[in-house]
């Protein structure tokens, strides 16, 4: 998996590519810890596959974690079916779920905007 930080405006972007790769788990926690604390932040994983469930878990738990100790809460954008399906089984009522990186950069602006589960 590839992580890729980039700005929009007061908005740092991450831009997830790839596979999780369970391996990196303890270098993209450092990084959300050390370089976004603070940071209004949007996980993009419109370029994230999917092969299995190894790993994911911990990646979104990592995103949980951020997200409870961060100022802000996070958001995720562009996540595919079969992974939403394990980020509603998950519960991760701390972090906002849209279907766009659009959505997600507006609901900055706005209170508690996140898609729900149908």
């Amino acid at each position: 998996m590839e992580a890729k930080f980039y700005q929009s405006g007061e908005i740092t972007i991450v831009a997830l590519k790839g596979r999780f790769e369970i391996e990196k788990t303890q270098a993209f926690k450092t990084a959300c810890t050390q370089s976004l604390h603070g940071k209004k932040v949007v996980f993009c994983m419109k370029d994230l596959h999917f092969v299995g469930s190894t790993g994911i878990q911990t990646y979104f738990q990592i995103i949980r974690e951020f997200s409870t100790a961060n100022p802000y809460k996070a958001k995720v954008a562009d996540l595919k079916p079969d992974f939403q399906r394990l980020w509603f089984h998950s519960n991760l009522l701390e972090v906002d779920l849209h279907e766009n990186l659009a959505g997600a950069l507006t609901s900055f602006q706005m209170p508690d905007h996140s898609i729900q589960e149908n």
